[in-house]
């Protein structure tokens, strides 16, 4: 089976045209969609609501904003506890930038025996459309890096959100490196998840892909200061061989979040640190 992890904050806007493209796709595929509303305070929540249509779908909640990397975690282990180790979990954008035209070259790739499959605007054949030439220079500046210290040279972009991931080698992962799958809370998580799991024998491939923003509406929720404070984080804790986890975390085993079976009222789960992550059964 087949499940689509989307990261959200504050993309109401973008909402209907994602999911007027994601939808017939997911049915075809028989997929489950799992969005995880990041403390949105634009009616994100609402938004995906309007436009469930019947679809297997549910929304992790955060009641405050937390970064992309804590969203991802949050939604990665929501499809890993109903998963098989074979299973497929997509990671994709919500503002649409996502293309989702090469997923079928991606799910091939994984049905070859990939591990993890990413969607890369360098590799030969892929691009970036409506990006400030700044913006993409200093993103190749970051996968050149990682490309160099972590040992992966023969790919091109590691920091795209756009992946496919196998189920076990995700539940293999969290084993290894504790409930905190995820350290990082930002935009950096892509680059540390990847390194993570390439370390420990993921098999990795590419797909070309273009990345067009100009299918996007509102601004970028990235802060470019705290990205790279957050890269270099990683690039240290790579370096010096600490970039596992600590042994407590949010996400500690008491706080795992898992989804309700069909049919039961939402929950809330209190976690570590004390606050509440809601998770809503949509359909």
């Amino acid at each position: 089976m087949i499940r689509f992890v989307i990261p959200a904050y504050n993309e109401a806007e973008n909402i209907p045209n994602l999911m007027a493209d994601l939808a017939p796709r997911a049915r075809e595929l028989g997929a489950r969609i799992i969005f995880v509303d990041d403390g949105s305070k634009d009616g994100t929540y609402e938004a995906i609501q309007d436009h469930r249509d019947g679809l297997h779908l549910a929304v992790v909640r955060h009641p405050v904003n937390r970064g992309l990397g804590t969203a991802i975690n949050s939604g990665l282990r929501a499809a890993i506890g109903e998963s098989q180790d074979g299973d497929a979990i997509v990671t994709l954008e919500a503002d649409n930038t996502s293309d989702l035209d090469d997923l079928p070259a991606m799910l091939g790739q994984f049905n070859q025996g990939a591990d993890v499959v990413l969607a890369s605007v360098y590799a030969p054949g892929g691009r970036i459309i409506g990006v400030p030439p700044w913006r993409i220079a200093a993103s190749k500046a970051v996968s050149n890096t990682f490309r160099c210290v972590g040992g992966l040279q023969e790919l091109h972009t590691l920091s795209s959100l756009y992946r496919v991931y196998r189920a076990g080698t995700l539940r293999r992962a969290a084993e290894t490196y504790g409930w905190l799958l995820v350290r990082e809370p930002g935009f950096a998580a892509n680059v540390e998840l990847l390194l993570k799991l390439y370390n420990a024998g993921a098999k990795v491939a590419e797909v070309p892909t273009v990345n067009d923003w100009s299918r996007r509406l509102g601004v970028s929720k990235m802060n470019t200061k705290r990205t790279v404070v957050a890269y270099g984080r990683v690039m240290a804790a790579h370096i010096v061989g600490r970039i596992q986890p600590p042994p407590l975390s949010p996400l500690g085993a008491d706080a795992q979040t898992a989804l309700e079976p069909a049919g039961t009222e939402p929950r809330q789960i209190e976690q570590q640190t004390g606050g509440i992550r809601r998770l809503e059964r949509v359909a």
